[in-house]
């Protein structure tokens, strides 16, 4: 309704202007050239239908997506087992040292269930350091022993903690928030990390037979390193956790050879999905799944899955195996669904391992139904079409641009040469904009001069304040000790990173409270570094701190 009143206003305007107003002319030119559009579309679609890719490029798109994905999981997965083998060597080293200091043996730890949370609590930092330092959902540790063995199900009871992260693929700590699963909650609060509403004391093992498995492989094949005896499982939800992962396990070893306990790396549900999500710029609905294989049965219960819209939330419930190939593509069977794509095997375990013959399977598939679709239709000839109607409409607007545009560009060429006046030309539009320039130049002028005397009455303000800030500079120049501040300029340097930025923080002027959370640190952690760059710099307090920072200023020179 609006468009049809400014057309009727436009139509009324032109009734009384000799000219032909230029909006008609732009319509008509926008009206062809969508209509062209229009029938070259309809046209495409019923004689060849934009279907997808053809067979070639899905081909291509799945080999390179699979080699890409296959790869990285294989590398992550080597990087992710040595760091979890060092790991239990680090923490079965601090083990030991806590054994010797009490006076106990590792077999003697389940003996001593007074020991276990402070023997945790030690680990902590170790922990910490290990998740903040690597791409990965947590990390955890857990110990052949309880601090309750009488009470009931202590049988399947085991102490131990489990440190979560809510960014599972960053590497740094600042804006990554560490949760606590399992643990002493006293542990938690020592180290400033927040309890999780699942969290618990202790780990429920009834339905975690693999904790037992790894030790008890550890136990069968003493002579066997660690970097022979890790084991990865298979997708596992820990009892009471909402998040599903995949676990490194690496069997934690005393100096005497006794197997305490087990610690590892997690691949959570959330960080598979953030690292193996296929590219979904060419295909949608492609899903990655990483799952362990048996021959062609791949155990995709077992697996979890990365997509970009289908199966997104959800996982495949049942067993595929590898039927025919499709389109050049393997084909994924189950009872309630068939996937094409393709599949690569990967060796997680070196020779010599107990579970070197375990085999682990990546597959880049998309469901069998949405194939057909995306293997149809002539690429080519798409291409040349599309081009061709391009380059059509390329010349039909040029043209049309030259013929009905002609008075804007003369328009333009007056503007810029100024030789404009008013009600100098047949269009309507283009005559109200010369009256406008006309009206504007003449209050530019205007304005100008006022700007002028404006700026002269500025410069006179400026060489006033600047000559009062000379005299003020010089009163304060005058109150401080030189010696005091030349000694001050000279222990700079003797500041420490840390506490080179809670001083740089203090000149930005901010407050204890907001450098204590931007530093994240504690309120005694502050005093403590303040007292420090007090006692370098010679002042004792932020007053003559600032003073002197000032005075350097004055001068030129950075503080730091």
């Amino acid at each position: 309704m609006q468009m049809l009143k400014q057309a009727f206003t436009l139509w009324k305007s032109e009734r009384h202007h000799k000219g032909t107003i230029l909006q008609h002319r732009l319509i008509l030119f926008f009206i062809s050239l969508a209509a062209f559009l229009i029938f070259a579309f309809a046209l495409l679609l019923m004689l060849f239908g934009i279907n997808g890719k053809d067979e070639k490029a899905l081909r291509t798109y799945f080999d390179n997506e699979l080699t890409h994905i296959s790869g990285a999981v294989y590398d992550d997965s080597g990087r992710l087992s040595v760091d979890g083998i060092s790991m239990a060597e680090t923490l079965a080293a601090s083990c030991d040292s806590f054994f010797v200091g009490y006076g106990i043996t590792a077999e003697e730890l389940p003996a001593n269930p007074d020991l276990i949370e402070p023997l945790l609590s030690g680990q902590m930092q170790t922990l910490l350091a290990s998740m903040n330092s690597r791409s990965c959902g947590g990390v955890f540790l857990l110990l052949d022993a309880t601090v309750r063995p009488d009470a009931e199900n202590a049988e399947n009871s085991r102490a131990g903690i489990f440190l979560k992260k809510t960014q599972p693929t960053s590497t740094q700590s600042v804006g990554v928030k560490n949760h606590y699963l399992r643990g002493p909650a006293q542990a938690a609060r020592d180290h400033g990390v927040e309890l999780l509403g699942q969290w618990s004391m202790e780990f429920d093992i009834s339905e975690e037979d693999f904790f037992r498995d790894v030790m008890d492989t550890a136990r069968q094949n003493k002579d066997l390193s660690l970097s022979r005896l890790y084991y990865w499982t298979d997708r596992v939800t820990l009892k009471d956790n909402s998040e599903a992962g995949f676990l490194l396990c690496v069997p934690l070893r005393s100096r005497d050879g006794t197997v305490f306990g087990v610690c590892g790396i997690e691949v959570s549900d959330r960080m598979f999905k953030q690292l193996y999500c296929p590219s979904d710029s060419t295909y949608e609905n492609v899903f990655t799944i990483a799952a362990p294989a048996d021959g062609n049965l791949l155990c995709a219960a077992k697996g979890m899955i990365a997509g970009n819209y289908y199966l997104t939330s959800n996982r495949i419930a049942e067993d595929l195996t590898c039927t025919d190939v499709k389109n050049g593509l393997t084909q994924l069977a189950g009872k309630d669904g068939v996937y094409s794509g393709g599949m690569a095997c990967l060796r997680l375990y070196p020779s010599g391992s107990p579970y070197a013959e375990e085999t682990w399977a990546v597959a880049v598939a998309m469901p069998d139904f949405l194939l057909d679709a995306a293997v149809r239709g002539n690429s080519l000839y798409l291409i040349i079409i599309i081009l061709f109607l391009l380059l059509l409409s390329l010349g039909i607007s040029v043209v049309i641009s030259q013929r009905y545009l002609q008075p804007v560009n003369h328009a333009l060429d007056s503007i810029r040469s100024n030789t404009y006046v008013q009600g100098g030309s047949e269009y309507l539009e283009i005559s109200d904009l010369f009256d406008f320039l006309a009206e504007k130049d003449q209050a530019h002028e205007a304005q100008r001069e006022a700007l002028e005397q404006e700026k002269q009455d500025a410069a006179a303000i400026a060489d006033s304040a600047q000559l009062e800030l000379s005299r003020v500079v010089d009163r304060k120049r005058k109150e401080v000790d030189p010696d005091a501040y030349q000694l001050f300029r000279q222990n700079l340097v003797k500041l420490t990173p840390k506490e080179r930025e809670v001083f740089d923080l203090y000149l930005a002027g901010k407050t204890a409270k907001e450098i204590v959370v931007i530093l994240d640190f504690s309120p005694n952690a502050l005093k403590f570094h303040n007292k420090n760059i007090y006692d370098k710099l010679g002042v004792s307090s932020r007053k003559e701190l600032l003073l002197y920072a000032a005075l350097m200023k004055q001068e030129g020179i950075k503080p730091i």
